[in-house]
């Protein structure tokens, strides 16, 4: 059973009270509008989930104890999108398995090969997330497809 805090930040993985769904911050977006820069912005939806999928999948290899190197530059961490339906089924993958790992007592107290807490790496990670979500709706407004089908945090 995990505790308040385990669920917080397991909530930042897959969304919670406080902000819409990666789910439903990507719905509806096919390929051309997920790559798709707006006028005035540095990137598309697609270059924002494939940057966060790079470190969720880092994030997961590290938990199963095979950590890759850390990039020498930031521009490592930004992989080429590469297939959309792909992308985004691998994102919303790695974001429950995220959860599921924030909402484990056992691995939470436990600590990173670094001996850094995994407490404090997934919440770092989620926040990490968190922003980049924010990056997404943001693009969307700029592309006029926001709010998406189902809607969204939008009253």
């Amino acid at each position: 059973m995990s505790g308040p805090a385990e669920r917080a930040v397991g909530n930042l993985f897959l969304g919670g009270p406080a902000n819409v769904s990666w789910e439903r911050a990507l719905e509806g977006l096919d390929a051309a509008d997920a790559l798709r820069v707006p006028a005035g912005l540095p990137h598309a939806v697609g270059q924002v989930a494939a940057h966060v999928q790079f470190w969720q999948a880092w994030l997961l290899d590290a938990a199963a104890g095979d950590a890759r190197p850390w990039p020498e530059h930031a521009a490592g961490g930004w992989p080429e999108p590469g297939a959309w339906d792909t992308l985004r089924r691998d994102l919303l993958t790695a974001q429950a398995r995220l959860r599921d790992l924030a909402r484990d007592p056992a691995f939470m107290s436990g600590s990173t090969p670094q001996g850094q807490p995994w407490a404090a790496t997934l919440a770092s990670f989620a926040g990490h997330g968190v922003y980049h979500l924010g990056q997404v709706v943001v693009i969307r407004q700029a592309l006029g497809l926001w709010p998406p089908p189902s809607g969204g945090d939008t009253w």
